[in-house]
């Protein structure tokens, strides 16, 4: 955690765009990269099924991939003005100088961005959050799709100088954020929370203690050696307190701990279990005169027919037959 959870790894990344003026594709006078990064995009091929699909997309190579994004952000949003109170705007005028009044009328300092960013995620299929993980997936991804990489982030500052799938590794760990809140949904009960550390009171209160105990020790017996009942209280109240501080550390460090994975979610599974959804409701809609039937020759029909579908479609083969990644399976 944060960037690795349930068996995934969450990749952030922030890639700044360049500013200057670039030649237009399209033999026009110019453009901006922020456009040129937009219009890559754009052209990204759809689910395989649209209309509008033109073909299968980069992603899809990668049977590692459950999510892609890309966000172009231009510049950050305006939310208003700080709010102030009317009334010690008026109190303000009234007693401090000029300098310090507050006016509502004038305009309020803003944020804004020096250029325009690229914010490209992923989660994908890790067994950890080493940065040998992460590479050994930015690896495959360079290698299956390097065209539409390279058409996606070259109006990006750095990325010039990415000539191979180490550069490229190298260049989003650059470019790499801390994912503060991933998010993951493939557990299909509820979450084993017990599978980690259960965290109570009595275990809360004896961390607390039990720190405070050795801090009482070393303070009685090595850093403040000081008779008398008045010392020792003083001393008792001082171990309490300073012992909040590892029993912090102790509770942040159960919560950066990550879920164990999910069972049957990686992108195979699901690509797995999306195909058996979509075939055994097609087969339900066929076979429900039969399973309505109360005789032994619609039992039998049943029975046979299912055991065809088993043989056919493969439940515990995650690798064929099943839905094609890329592909909306509905």
């Amino acid at each position: 955690m944060p960037n690795f959870d349930c068996g995934s790894y969450f990749l952030s990344v922030l890639a700044p765009v360049k500013t200057s003026t670039i030649a237009d594709p399209e033999g026009r006078s110019g453009t901006s990269p922020v456009h040129a990064v937009r219009d890559a995009l754009s052209n990204l091929p759809t689910a395989q099924q649209t209309p509008s699909s033109k073909g299968q997309s980069p992603f899809a190579r990668n049977l590692r991939n459950h999510f892609v994004r890309f966000v172009v952000i231009e510049d950050l949003a305006y939310v208003g003005r700080d709010p102030v109170n009317a009334l010690l705007t008026v109190l303000t005028e009234l007693i401090l100088p000029p300098a310090l009044h507050v006016n509502p009328v004038v305009a309020q300092k803003q944020d804004h961005l020096k250029n325009p960013f690229l914010f490209f995620c992923v989660d994908f299929d890790a067994a950890s959050d080493s940065p040998a993980e992460r590479d050994s997936y930015l690896s495959d991804l360079w290698t299956s799709a390097e065209p539409e990489l390279r058409e996606i982030f070259h109006n990006c500052v750095g990325f010039d100088a990415v000539a191979d799938a180490k550069g490229f590794c190298d260049w989003i760990a650059r470019c790499q954020i801390e994912t503060t809140m991933p998010f993951h949904d493939y557990f299909p009960d509820n979450v084993p929370v017990k599978a980690l550390p259960e965290l109570s009171m009595v275990t809360l209160a004896g961390v607390w203690l039990g720190s405070a105990g050795l801090i009482f020790l070393l303070l009685h017996f090595g850093l403040w050696v000081a008779a008398g009942c008045i010392a020792i209280a003083v001393k008792l109240l001082a171990a309490l307190a300073l012992a909040i501080v590892p029993t912090f550390y102790f509770v942040k460090n159960l919560g950066m701990k990550a879920y164990p994975p999910a069972p049957d979610a990686t992108l195979p599974e699901v690509l797995k279990a999306l195909y058996l959804r979509n075939q055994f409701t097609r087969f339900a809609i066929d076979r429900q005169f039969d399973a309505a039937g109360d005789d032994a020759d619609s039992a039998q029909r049943l029975y046979d027919a299912f055991k065809d579908f088993v043989s056919i479609h493969k439940p515990k083969d995650a690798s064929s037959p099943t839905q094609a990644p890329g592909v909306a399976g509905i």
